[in-house]
């Protein structure tokens, strides 16, 4: 069980990475309980982490000057009632201002292009807000809000509407990502479709493109629910066409994404079809767009693409028994981990922890000395001191395996047979926590280690 005193030091922890009032996670925290889900700690942080950064957005929003006093009042209004966690009270703030810019107008054709656009603005805030209740009601309604503010500002600003249209997609998306729901990445998929029907490659390149990133993202989140592998081959299908029109100068930001989001599904998919040819395709995307982006832009981005390139050239690595490759990868993993605050992120440092132990185990079964597979050993437990058991156990599970077959290997190079009996015993206890945990493609995983474990204490026992 998470204690108390995990779960405080947990949303302290992310009020203070993305300084927002406590009061706004502990709202947040209320409405998760109202809907019954109880994902873990470590489920919990992302959830709180992502609704922080909102909260930050709607503030930055809230926080524009106005030479309208009603305006900035209604605004401020809005604002104070934010930082307290009173939700209601900034619903009630903007549907205020939203009946200001209106002023009584009813026939959006009569209306002034800049009141329509305010108007519609005002809108997307309010979607923004009920998106800050963690249910999957609150999704649909900012759903419908978004698709409300798309309409509303129509031709006023057809940039500014299809981005609500966009978010209309995002917000059907989420029910699916917060709450396991694959009805709501098939909504959206459904969305995006329509979306990309209407647009045309050549005429709105730009628009498109963004249209297909979307589309991509919902196709792997539903596949990730599911299982469905021929979703992903959609998801990359989508990032390869839109690649082919799609040239840097255009929209850099999104040439960019879409680089990141084919190697996001590629590299996993990749290492789980021990498929070589996708993989270097993934570590080539990849190599392309960290050619072309300066760390000194957008270091929290390039920091991230230098973690995933480094785990496909680590994955690479292990598939072709390339010492380059691994090298590469260890350094590029080395390089983002000294970037990490462990007491503000520690499952991000966590997680290069345990890369890096993957990297080391990989490269000791190359090297006769065993000391880097005792470095791979001392990773993945360090990795462990952060991810246990009680806040995640899919987590805990991963690290606990990995670090056994690691032991185990130390103890063929040892001979130690009471060393390798209490790494196959540490195997088969993260078999059995991601089986309770109920992941079961997970469980397959860790199951080749613990098979390998066993071939390996067997030809110990031979010897």
């Amino acid at each position: 069980m998470t204690s108390q005193d995990d779960m405080s030091a947990m949303i302290a922890r992310v009020a203070d990475r993305h300084d927002v009032p406590l009061a706004v996670l502990l709202a947040v925290m209320a409405s998760l309980v109202r809907s019954g889900v109880r994902p873990n700690l470590a489920r919990l942080e992302h959830l709180l982490g992502r609704k922080a950064r909102e909260v930050v957005a709607l503030r930055r929003r809230l926080d524009q000057a106005s030479q309208d006093a009603a305006v900035g009042e209604a605004r401020r209004k809005a604002a104070r009632a934010l930082e307290s966690g009173q939700f209601l009270e900034v619903e009630r703030a903007l549907a205020q201002l939203e009946l200001h810019f209106f002023g009584g107008m009813t026939d959006l054709s009569t209306m002034p292009s800049d009141r329509r656009i305010a108007a519609g603005e005002t809108r997307s805030d309010r979607a923004a807000t009920a998106l800050l209740d963690l249910t999957p009601a609150a999704c649909k309604e900012a759903a419908q809000r978004y698709a409300e503010a798309a309409a509303i500002i129509g031709t006023a600003n057809l940039d500014r509407s299809r981005e609500f249209a966009l978010r209309q997609g995002d917000s059907l998306a989420r029910i699916g990502e917060d709450f396991a729901d694959p009805a709501g990445f098939e909504a959206a998929i459904a969305h995006f479709r329509t979306l990309l029907s209407r647009l045309d490659n050549f005429d709105d390149t730009i628009a498109w493109a963004t249209a297909q990133e979307r589309l991509a993202r919902a196709l792997a989140g539903l596949a990730q629910l599911t299982g469905d592998d021929k979703r992903l081959d959609e998801a990359l299908a989508c990032c390869r066409t839109t690649l082919e029109d799609l040239r840097h100068d255009q929209a850099p930001l999104l040439w960019r994404a879409l680089k990141m989001r084919f190697g996001r599904i590629a590299i996993p998919l990749g290492d789980l079809r021990e498929d070589d040819a996708l993989l270097e395709e993934a570590v080539s995307c990849l190599a392309t767009a960290l050619a072309r982006w300066s760390r000194d832009g957008d270091e929290v981005r390039w920091l991230e693409a230098e973690q995933l390139i480094s785990r496909g050239r680590a994955a690479l690595g292990r598939r072709t028994s390339d010492l380059a490759l691994l090298e590469r990868a260890f350094n590029g993993f080395n390089r983002v981990a000294k970037t990490v605050d462990r007491t503000r992120e520690p499952l991000r440092w966590a997680e290069l922890q345990d890369q890096m132990g993957g990297v080391l185990a990989a490269m000791g079964e190359r090297y006769s000395e065993p000391v880097v597979l005792e470095e791979a050993v001392a990773a993945f437990g360090a990795a462990l001191e952060e991810r246990r058991r009680e806040r995640s156990p899919q987590l805990w599970a991963a690290s606990a395996a990995s670090q056994g077959l690691a032991s185990m290997q130390l103890a063929a190079r040892r001979k130690d047979p009471g060393m390798a009996q209490q790494a196959f015993m540490q195997i088969a206890a993260a078999v059995e926590a991601m089986r309770e945990a109920g992941h079961s493609a997970d469980v397959a995983t860790l199951q080749k280690k613990l098979v390998l474990a066993g071939s390996l204490a067997e030809g110990m026992r031979k010897r």
